[in-house]
């Protein structure tokens, strides 16, 4: 992620089961979970890109 980007902070539910899992991943691998999730947003927004609006 390019150092300069300006992050925001964003707010939203998870179910127990794959929050917990998500800390496993985390905790294992030592890569912060908002790491994860950042990447896991991106490859969402990849995957979906020729349905969003200019």
């Amino acid at each position: 992620m390019d150092m300069n980007t300006r992050l925001t902070s964003v707010v939203f539910r998870l179910n127990r089961e794959k929050l917990d899992a998500l800390k496993e991943l985390s905790r294992s691998t030592r890569i912060r979970q908002s790491e994860y999730l950042r990447e896991a947003i991106s490859d969402l927004l990849t995957k979906y890109e020729d349905r969003l609006v200019d």
